[in-house]
């Protein structure tokens, strides 16, 4: 799941998160019940969300063009944790979901590139 120059893959990342995520969301729906393996699940939505506004900023900023449009981009990249932010305010203060599923559906991501590394780093041929 590398590039032929051993850079960790986005897609190695993304199977990875989904997997995480759809077993995290069957073990909550198993041991803790619906609304936690909704919880999980939701989060994990709000993981892949997550990635691909940081992926697309991130691209952005690093475009040909990002210098005239510098404080949009920072606009944009800070206003994603503002909008999760305020996802999990929701939540938590409306009481839908259990505050801990979701995050650890939002967890995901982190996982998944810490997985991502490991299996690189052991799989290496150099």
């Amino acid at each position: 799941m590398t590039t032929d120059n051993g850079a960790i893959s986005h897609r190695g990342i993304l199977i990875i998160m989904a997997v995480l995520v759809i077993a995290g969301s069957a073990a909550g729906f198993a041991a803790r019940g619906t609304l936690f393996g909704v919880g999980v699940l939701f989060g994990g939505v709000l993981a892949f969300a997550n990635y691909f506004w940081l992926d697309r900023v991130t691209k952005a900023m690093f475009s040909g063009d990002a210098m005239t449009s510098t404080g949009i981009l920072a606009a944009k990249y800070i206003m994603r944790y503002a909008a999760l932010g305020l996802v999990l305010l929701a939540v938590h203060l409306t009481g839908a979901l259990p505050i801990g599923a979701v995050i650890a559906g939002l967890a995901a991501f982190a996982f998944a590139v810490v997985i991502q590394g490991l299996r690189s780093i052991f799989t290496s041929s150099t």
